[in-house]
């Protein structure tokens, strides 16, 4: 069964049923594959619904309770996670912290990671498995 990290976009088009996630969502619901986020992704969605940055009523608790009721599993963001960060390569124009944790963990929990961002193509050499929707 394949394993799979859901990027913080992704999450975002799940839970407001965006078509570009549709096949996603479908794969999820009839298991063809073992679904995850980091909880760098869960950090990463609630600053954006706190600022307003996107718009959703999913708060934390209606946040944990859909990943519950779709079957995605949330994985702890650990120490022997960070050695992973360090030894990325690094780009000028990819800088985002919270990006590089969540490649990080994929890379480190060997899971494919699920996302809509072209530029984590780019880890590719650094043993991230991508699939870009």
């Amino acid at each position: 069964m394949k394993r799979y990290f859901i990027d913080t976009c992704v999450l975002i088009w799940l839970i407001d049923g965006n078509k570009r996630a549709k096949k996603i969502a479908d794969n999820i619901k009839y298991c063809q594959g073992d679904f995850a986020v980091s909880m760098e992704v869960l950090k990463e969605y609630l600053y954006l619904f706190a600022f307003s940055k996107i718009k959703t009523d999913i708060d934390h608790d209606k946040l944990i309770k859909k990943l519950v009721s779709m079957g995605i599993e949330i994985c702890n963001f650990e120490k022997k996670h960070l050695k992973y960060i360090s030894d990325m390569p690094t780009f000028k124009f990819h800088t985002d912290p919270t990006d590089r944790n969540i490649i990080a963990h994929a890379i480190a929990d060997k899971r494919t990671l699920i996302s809509g961002d072209g530029n984590f193509s780019l880890y590719e050499k650094a043993g991230l498995k991508f699939l870009e929707i």
